[in-house]
């Protein structure tokens, strides 16, 4: 299955600072009379978070940005895939949120952060 790809028109790079990545714990732990808790797998898979905040993006891409999340993803409800900026491998992404974009910085870079869940394969 073919999935949406991440315009390549867009900034792929990030900044390592204030990156974050949430590993969702799939566990349940169940407490017993005596003893210690039973501790049992609650999936198999698993959805983690990543706030990815951008390098910078320009006004065309500020707004290549926002056609990509409202139409091509309908408003972010479709999965896309990219490459990981860890594993560098190609994985699906959806956004959690929509991107936000924070106060320019000059006259064509705009800091720009995608909260993220990186989809099970």
């Amino acid at each position: 299955m073919a999935y949406i790809q991440w315009p390549a028109t867009l900034p792929s790079s990030i900044s390592w600072q204030g990156y974050k990545r949430t590993i969702q714990d799939v566990k349940i732990r169940t407490p017993m009379d005596v003893g210690p808790p039973k501790v049992r797998a609650r999936q198999t898979a698993r959805v983690d978070m990543q706030e990815m905040p951008m390098v910078y993006c320009t006004k065309a891409q500020w707004i290549l940005l926002d056609e990509f999340y409202t139409t091509t993803l309908f408003n972010g409800t479709l999965p896309f895939e990219m490459t990981d900026p860890v594993t560098l491998a190609t994985q699906r992404f959806r956004l959690v949120e929509p991107p936000v974009f924070g106060n320019m910085l000059g006259p064509d870079t705009i800091p720009v952060t995608l909260k993220l869940e990186v989809m099970p394969t």
